[in-house]
């Protein structure tokens, strides 16, 4: 008996380790603004395969995660400010570069124009945009292109009612990053037309960051929020699929060496 309860002493004092072992080294705020369906809020949290795959890689490399939801203007602001913290999935803009230390690279979005199946438009370049009404989500990349190349547009505050915008004629044409199957809502009847840029989403952190923690999140963002250990999270909201897609085609993906014999 007395060695049974020494037995379970001991079993007791390597569970209590390991626990410890297991706990993080320490928690970073992270700020993201929803962008649905990849980042959205839920029972009063932010989620979505985003938040919850960054999560996943950060708790891996000893870093717990803890979010708020924040518009993008607040968000950058803060995260100037605010030691040890974040922004996720935020544009890449070489003016915000001076002022945070983007660390990673989160997921690629490639932007495309849509049309009603019925429609005769013809795109074959961002100029060819001027001859229609054009609406468009509301995210940096696209305000950025589109006012460069001054062309006149509707800026949509909810981006996944584009689609059944543009059936009911509010507009000729759509730009989205979202592929009309993902949105679920009337998808059918339109049609992508062009493809007008393919840009990335970024992890951003205070300037000051130390180095140990960025190498950290750097080996957490290898592949982006697209690494194999993260597949189920993406499962959990029902877009596997776009998952498989994207490791398939997104070039941060590192791919086998395929070693040839002499």
């Amino acid at each position: 008996m007395k060695r049974f309860l020494t037995l379970l002493r001991q079993v007791a004092g390597l569970t209590l380790v390991g626990t410890a072992c297991a706990a993080p080294d320490m928690t970073l705020q992270v700020y993201a603004d929803t962008y649905p369906p990849f980042l959205i809020e839920q029972g009063g949290r932010l989620a979505g395969p985003y938040a919850d795959a960054f999560a996943s890689l950060a708790r891996q490399q000893g870093i717990a995660v803890q979010y708020s939801a924040m518009p993008i203007k607040r968000l950058l602001q803060q995260v100037e400010r605010q030691p040890n913290s974040c922004g996720l999935a935020v544009n890449f803009s070489p003016g915000e570069a001076e002022t945070l230390r983007y660390v990673g690279r989160v997921a690629p979005i490639t932007l495309t124009v849509f049309a009603r199946k019925d429609s005769t438009a013809k795109i074959n370049n961002i100029e060819d945009l001027r001859k229609f009404r054009v609406g468009a989500i509301d995210i940096a990349e696209v305000r950025d292109l589109l006012d460069t190349a001054n062309i006149r547009y509707e800026p949509l505050a909810m981006a996944n009612r584009g689609m059944a915008m543009l059936q009911a004629g509010r507009f000729d044409l759509l730009i989205s990053d979202a592929r009309p199957d993902m949105l679920g809502e009337a998808r059918e009847g339109v049609v992508r037309i062009f493809t007008l840029a393919q840009v990335e989403r970024w992890v951003a952190c205070h300037p000051t960051m130390v180095p140990s923690l960025v190498s950290k999140l750097r080996a957490a963002l290898v592949e982006g929020v697209f690494a194999q250990s993260v597949r189920a999270d993406w499962a959990r909201y029902d877009l596997a699929d776009y998952y498989e897609q994207v490791r398939r085609d997104w070039d941060a993906i590192p791919r086998p060496v395929i070693k040839r014999g002499k």
